[in-house]
């Protein structure tokens, strides 16, 4: 019995002119925002066969952009618009508690339909519309650092409810669907500092002498001291690694402006290789000197003919 009841109860308070109203208002514009779509694309197939154009070449690449722009905003207004305005005025203009209830109901069975089976314009815009909410309280990035998102590299210029923009280190600008970003891992070299870190690594032949080494490590050092790009009053930092075909020295220091890091990074590396050059330091051979060497160390293939 408690179940019937409050399964009559809701029928009653669904049971008004308003909630008719409501639905109408959402139904129709989704209605009305079709046939626009319909009458405009038939007017566009016209304009095509006039000029004796196949469906698939675009008259207008730039006015075809514009439009589709103009749709997903239309689309996602009149959704966004009619389901969650329209009860508020609703509400607002009605005394009746009866009608005040239906209407809760009634919107929250619609903003469950949106969340599950609505437009993928209007669920990309709820999910990134979060992500934007919960990023402005955890702040993983912000306006301005330099990140890696969906393994790509640049500086945060953009960020709102549909797209992260950022522009790379070759001036391209990149957009990142804000709601794919749930499940990826964020990086921040700055993490809304000015300064990050730079790491660089410089390799040297296997053979050379720890004297020579110390010098390499010495030329480092220096030029990244001489730099004009250095944060010195960040720490600074040089590690050795012995690989079977080189030594490995790693260097990690701060860079004032983040975004001046390939700037920082060549400064250090060629100051560091005339250094090495006066000094006639040899650096690790690349890989394919070293497969070019052993392969004039192995033994050669005789043929059979020539053997006498």
């Amino acid at each position: 019995m408690p179940t019937e009841f409050s399964i009559n109860e809701v029928v009653k308070l669904l049971n008004n002119p308003n909630i008719l109203i409501y639905f109408g208002i959402v139904i129709g514009s989704q209605i009305i925002y079709g046939l626009w779509k319909y009458l405009r694309q038939k007017s566009i197939s016209q304009r095509r066969k006039a000029q004796g154009l196949p469906d698939s070449v675009l008259i207008n690449h730039t006015k075809n952009l514009a439009y589709r722009r103009v749709e997903a905003l239309i689309q996602s207004g009149l959704l966004l618009g009619s389901i969650i305005i329209v009860p508020f005025v609703l509400v607002w203009m009605s005394d009746s508690k009866k009608d005040q209830g239906g209407l809760a109901i009634a919107f929250l069975l619609l903003l469950a339909w949106i969340m599950f089976n609505t437009t993928d314009v209007v669920k990309a815009f709820l999910g990134g519309l979060s992500f934007k909410t919960i990023a402005a309280f955890k702040q993983p990035f912000q306006i301005g650092d330099r990140v890696t998102l969906r393994g790509i590299h640049g500086q945060v210029i953009s960020f709102d409810a549909f797209f992260v923009i950022l522009q790379t280190l070759n001036d391209d600008r990149i957009s990142i669907p804000t709601h794919t970003l749930w499940s990826e891992v964020l990086s921040s070299a700055n993490a809304g500092d000015r300064s990050s870190l730079c790491v660089m690594n410089f390799y040297l032949a296997s053979f050379i002498t720890a004297e020579q080494r110390q010098t390499a490590e010495d030329a480092i050092w220096d030029a990244i001291q001489a730099s004009v790009y250095y944060e010195p009053s960040k720490p600074m930092q040089i590690y050795l690694t012995q690989t079977s075909n080189a030594i490995q020295i790693t260097a990690k220091a701060y860079v004032a402006s983040t975004y001046n890091e390939p700037l920082f990074t060549s400064d250090v590396t060629r100051a560091f290789l005339n250094s090495i050059s006066q000094q006639e330091i040899a650096l690790a051979p690349s890989s394919r000197e070293i497969i070019s060497f052993y392969s004039d160390l192995a033994p050669k293939k005789v043929d059979g003919s020539s053997q006498n």
